[in-house]
């Protein structure tokens, strides 16, 4: 079955952000890497949605991750707990975004392994299992505040698909960079047993007009307050999304607003998303909305915690091959061919005469993998050489698959295929051994 990875918008986390910054080394409890600088590879680096990564907890795993450096306290779902015998109590409630609280469950976990960083001895709240799931992706918990801490600096890069932390004096910001100042903004929620914890706001431009904006690295869609959607010039359009915030929360909406251009600072962005902003514990007048992972796509994004500042770098192009060798397991490294298949496009009519009073059948994608590579899950992301309007294949092998097949419409007859990316974490297939999804390039 050919699924398509096209989302009107895809599932956003409205998490909590953490309080004061602070300007000293490591966390406790952090090791590994050099001791000021870490890395971790990031699954689906190319596809602009949640930043997503391979944790081991307590030597079990790996479990796939969303990154979110606005929650506060990491998080895990209950299928997790169990399958790795995380011990659990109650904990403190948790404020929604519907302005309700609710009991929550948190689970001691002794070490969290994260590319080459370890982290000893963190709590991680409870939420229901696949609380997180996001297109075909299995999801199993959120890194938050805790691991993504105040005294490091926190960055990603995608097109070389690392995530990275450093500590403060380690950090230099790229040459070019873009830098965007923001006001951390405190809640004035004095009644709930946790408040929600304060928003980093910089001031963007949507539709010429001026607007008090949430940066958000934890959402893949940005949010406006609906009755500013006229001021914005954002036409309503069908679309549906489901948000998750901090709590686990789940909210659905049904339309969708498309901004031309938003502006940062000296950064920008075309034909950004945006669904209606209904935070219940921010006021009109705290601010107006989110900016999320939508709307840095064009940017490797750094966050300077304690100088408040966003560092924002114009992506450039890296070799499929330098951005693949961020995995350092199974055969990913050894293959003849970058990802470890070959794939061929075959034209059932190619040498026969055309026939004018029939449409071309369009053509059968072959994905083989090698033997070296056999027993092992794979994800390889394929583009259409100097076809830039087509969308990327995505082919997902289970471990019993040797090959994959689909059939393609006309338009891919006589295109060039190459590998741009390739991963260990291929997306739960319908058919159970393998798939291939369409993705907006």
């Amino acid at each position: 079955m050919l699924r398509s990875l096209l989302p009107t918008v895809a599932l956003g986390l409205s998490l909590g952000l953490s309080g004061a910054s602070c300007t000293s080394g490591p966390p406790p409890g952090f090791a590994g890497g050099t001791g000021d600088r870490w890395s971790f590879p990031l699954v689906g680096a190319l596809e602009d949605d949640l930043l997503i990564t391979p944790v081991t907890i307590d030597g079990r795993g790996p479990f796939l991750f969303a990154l979110d450096p606005d929650a506060n306290i990491s998080i895990v779902d209950e299928q997790l707990v169990k399958d790795v015998g995380l011990r659990t109590r109650k904990g403190p409630r948790r404020l929604d975004e519907t302005d309700t609280q609710h009991p929550r469950f948190y689970a001691e976990v002794l070490a969290l392994e994260i590319g080459n960083l370890i982290v000893e001895r963190r709590d991680a709240m409870v939420v229901k299992t696949g609380t997180f799931d996001t297109i075909g992706r299995r999801i199993y918990g959120v890194l938050g505040k805790d691991v993504l801490a105040d005294s490091l600096v926190f960055g990603f890069d995608r097109d070389q698909g690392l995530g990275y932390l450093t500590t403060v004096k380690a950090f230099k910001p790229p040459a070019d960079a873009i830098a965007v100042p923001y006001q951390l903004v405190r809640s004035m929620i004095s009644n709930a047993e946790v408040p929600p914890l304060g928003r980093r706001l910089a001031a963007a431009t949507i539709g010429g007009e001026t607007f008090s904006m949430h940066l958000d690295l934890g959402a893949q869609v940005s949010q406006l307050r609906e009755k500013a959607w006229e001021r914005a010039k954002l036409v309503p359009r069908d679309g549906t999304a489901s948000l998750i915030d901090e709590v686990g929360t789940r909210r659905g909406v049904a339309k969708l607003g498309l901004a031309e251009t938003v502006t940062l600072g000296t950064a920008s962005a075309a034909k950004v998303a945006f669904v209606p902003y209904d935070d219940k514990r921010w006021n009109d007048q705290e601010l107006d909305g989110t900016l999320g992972l939508d709307f840095f796509r064009a940017y490797s994004v750094w966050i300077h915690w304690d100088a408040k500042t966003y560092y924002l770098a114009r992506r450039r192009t890296v070799a499929p091959a330098t951005r693949a060798d961020r995995w350092d397991v199974g055969a990913l490294g050894r293959c003849k061919q970058l990802g470890c298949v070959s794939a061929r496009l075959v034209d059932p009519v190619a040498g026969k005469p055309a026939d004018p009073t029939k449409a071309h059948p369009g053509v059968v994608l072959a994905v083989t993998r090698e033997e070296l590579a056999g027993g092992m899950e794979l994800e390889i992301v394929f583009e259409a050489k100097d076809r830039p309007e087509l969308p990327r294949l995505v082919v997902n092998m289970a471990p019993t698959a040797d090959r994959v097949m689909q059939h393609l419409k006309p338009e891919w007859v006589g295109v060039t295929l190459i590998v741009v990316d390739a991963s260990p974490f291929p997306r739960a297939c319908p058919a159970g051994d393998g798939c291939v999804d369409l993705l907006a390039r």
